[in-house]
């Protein structure tokens, strides 16, 4: 799971890299990359996401998983041969659906897999690569793109398009060995599960959310600032450091891939250890916290450091932003798992994506190009990606300040 959720950061967030090349060989405005990057993506993969946990509540994850994987791997690969704007709306459309699939799944597993007290760590560990690919994904798309302009002009496709090929293989192969080596753990389940025990109808989780409103909505919402803010930064930061400072693509793919890969491992060690030292102490809010203090800390890197003229300033400005903005992966889940009953898990992790997708990964890039329309010149996109944290990081400190604080009334969920 870990691996495959590697996997799908790269294939996600490869057209982030490939924004240049790609919109000059399809000829797209920055307004259709924004939607290609944000809303193409992220209004399916939100949507999809609850019908498809309800299925992963009941039925065999494994193999939802595996045809999941299998239908994103495929879409990645026919990316390379989009031929304008809309066939690669559809194709990042699939892609979308595919990747839906195995957040939750994931989550349920985990819960399933371990006991409450034994989860931080691979909980971390499989929300690490979310933080870490999120930009690690350029350093290996980079790399990708690097040895596909060597060899370009013998097979008669352009780099971009062979990165596309390159990066959609590797889950197809994982899927059918997955299939056939691994097993759900329903098949072994408990009694009460076998019972019906453990079911929780879709009217009674609504009627849970109800009584627990405030928490989930600030939850939620602080949730889906704190993506519009990530997902605005990491989209452009690549096209943004090209445009102000010069440079090839594959640089500042390696530049910011570096940095936001060094930086994501801290922040996986880091808040989740802060959230199990609070533990410790008594303290069952420790994920919550985590969440204010990191996106404070996101916001405040970004808009005194990414805006300067100095390359080394704005990359380091970047990495301290990506050690707050790293910690979502990590510790949404983990608070998921700490306040919510085990029966509805996926589903509150589908509402988790919902949140995060719909309006994170949709608004976020977009965001970032309107706000940018303030300003001319090379540079505008930094300053649209200032603004966006100052406006979105504000709101979302907030949100998880009022969350934190209705927390306190509520208790771990027994499993």
């Amino acid at each position: 799971m870990t691996i495959l959720y590697a996997l799908s950061f790269t294939d996600r967030l490869l057209l982030a890299l490939l924004a240049q090349p790609v919109a000059s060989a399809l000829t797209l405005t920055d307004g259709q990359l924004a939607l290609l990057l944000g809303a193409g993506f992220a209004i399916v993969y939100a949507l999809s996401g609850l019908p498809i946990a309800d299925r992963i509540d009941r039925n065999d994850r494994v193999k939802i998983v595996v045809a999941g994987v299998v239908l994103w791997s495929i879409m990645t690969m026919a990316s390379a041969f989009a031929s304008n704007f809309w066939t690669l709306f559809a194709l990042r459309s699939g892609v979308a659906l595919g990747e839906a699939v195995l957040t939750p799944a994931a989550v349920s597993l985990i819960g399933d897999l371990f006991p409450q007290k034994s989860r931080a760590v691979p909980t971390a560990v499989y929300g690490s690569m979310g933080s870490m690919m999120s930009t690690g994904a350029f350093v290996i798309g980079g790399a990708v793109l690097a040895f596909s302009g060597t060899i370009d002009h013998k097979v008669g496709l352009a780099a971009w398009q062979l990165t596309f090929l390159f990066l959609g293989c590797p889950g197809l192969i994982i899927a059918i060995v997955m299939l056939f080596t691994v097993r759900d753990p329903r098949g072994v389940a408990t009694t009460m599960q076998q019972s019906g025990a453990a079911r929780m109808t879709f009217g009674e989780m609504l009627g849970y959310l109800r009584r627990n409103l405030t928490f989930y909505l600030s939850f939620y919402i602080g949730l889906a600032f704190i993506t519009t803010v990530s997902m605005g930064t990491i989209s452009w930061m690549p096209t943004a450091i090209v445009r102000t400072f010069g440079g090839a693509v594959q640089q500042a793919g390696y530049q910011v891939g570096t940095m936001g890969l060094s930086a994501g491992i801290l922040s996986t060690i880091f808040w989740p250890w802060l959230a199990q030292w609070l533990g410790r102490k008594g303290r069952k809010d420790g994920t919550l916290i985590g969440l204010l203090a990191s996106g404070a800390i996101a916001m405040a890197a970004l808009v005194v450091g990414i805006g300067q003229a100095n390359l080394t300033v704005v990359l380091g400005g970047f990495f301290i932003a990506m050690f707050g903005l790293a910690s979502v992966g990590v510790l949404a889940p983990l608070s998921l798992q700490m306040f919510g009953p085990r029966m509805i898990r996926a589903r509150l992790t589908s509402l988790y994506i919902l949140a995060t997708s719909l309006f994170g990964y949709a608004l976020g890039p977009l965001a970032v190009v309107e706000l940018s329309k303030f300003w001319n010149g090379p540079n505008a996109l930094i300053h649209g990606m200032v603004m966006n944290a100052t406006i979105a990081g504000a709101l979302s400190c907030l949100a998880f300040l009022l969350c934190w604080r209705e927390s306190r009334r509520m208790e771990s969920q027994p499993d």
